[in-house]
Order: structure tokens, then sequence, then C-alpha cells
């Protein structure tokens, strides 16, 4: 028994019936429509060649790519004109820091002018006392380090620390027994800086 084909008048109708109802006539939904007989790939093929053959479908491509072509612009437009917002924003922001930092700045300056006056007066009133006497000099500070008998700040030390101080007070507090020499003399310690 030979098989029934479908024909390319059948899908025209299946295809035109579903643009009337607002849905994409696919080769599924034309399969579908047809009871899901016929083939995908015949149905594609007819699909194809209706496409063609309809001079509508042309002027409605034209007519979708103006549209999306316009669409597009408009978007550009708009993503343009936000960007340019913010860049205008942040720089106007960025300016406002600036004056901002200048006024701290200008105030500083005019702190320091005056604590500089203020120091020179003083300089000028210490120079020459109430009596007209020229003040002293300061003593020099100490330096911390105590001469005399030996190191203090390494009184704990030993000789397992790597430091040995051998000035006669450590001797003598260490005990002394390894450092006397047989003659009587004590050994030469670290000489003061």
């Amino acid at each position: 028994m030979a098989r029934n084909g479908l024909t390319k008048h059948q899908v025209k109708a299946i295809r035109d019936q579903l643009l009337a109802a607002g849905r994409y006539p696919s080769a599924d939904a034309v399969r579908q429509a047809l009871g899901d007989t016929g083939s995908k790939s015949t149905i594609h093929r007819y699909l194809k060649e209706l496409a063609g053959e309809d001079p509508d479908s042309a002027a409605r491509r034209g007519e979708t790519e103006h549209a999306l072509l316009a669409l597009v612009a408009q978007l550009a437009d708009r993503l343009h004109a936000d960007a340019e917002g913010s860049v205008q924003a942040l720089l106007a922001e960025r300016e406002r820091a600036l004056r901002r930092k200048d006024e701290e700045l200008a105030e500083l300056r005019r702190t320091v002018a005056a604590l500089s006056a203020r120091v020179a007066t003083l300089e000028g009133q210490g120079t020459a006392g109430a009596d007209g006497a020229v003040p002293r000099e300061r003593p020099a500070p100490r330096t911390g380090r105590i001469e005399g008998f030996g190191d203090f700040g390494t009184l704990l030390s030993n000789s397992r620390c790597g430091h040995r101080d051998s000035s006669p007070f450590s001797i003598l507090l260490a005990g002394g027994r390894s450092e006397v020499i047989a003659d009587g003399t004590w050994p030469q310690g670290p000489q003061p800086d």
C-alpha cells in the first residue's frame, strides 16, 4: 500500500492558521497541528520554500530589522546618557573633595604661620631673661651607660649567652674562679667607648 505524503498545500494551511493564532510556525508546531504526522525534515523544507515564495515575509523581515536597529540605537543613547550622568556626578564629587582639601590645607597653613610666629616670640623672650642675662645651656643628657666596675646591662649574662664581660666586678660577681690568672693579675675587660 502506498503512503499518502504530506503536501506543501497542507503545510501552508497549518502555517497560516498558526500565524493567525499568533504562534510561531516551527516544524514541531506544524507537525503537532497535523496530528503528529509527517517528517520534520519534510515540514521544515516546505516551510523554507513557503518563506521564500511569500513577498510579505521579506517586507516583514526588513521592518523587523529596522525596528530592532531603532531599539538598539535608543538603548545605546540611553546607556550613554546614564554613563555621562554618572561621570559628571563623580567629577562634581571629586571637585568638592578637592575644594575641601584646599580649605583644610589653607587652614593648616594659617595654623603653622601662627605657631611659627608664637615660637619666634617665645624664642625672643627666652634669649634675654628678665635681668638681661643670657641663659645657660642645658647639660648634655646622660647616655644611660654606667662607667666604672662593669657593664650592668649584662649582669645576668653568662658564658653560654655569647657575651662575656671580664671586668673585675663581673668576675667577682660570677665567682671569679676561672678568670684569675696564676700570677694574681686580672684579665683586661672590654674598654669603655
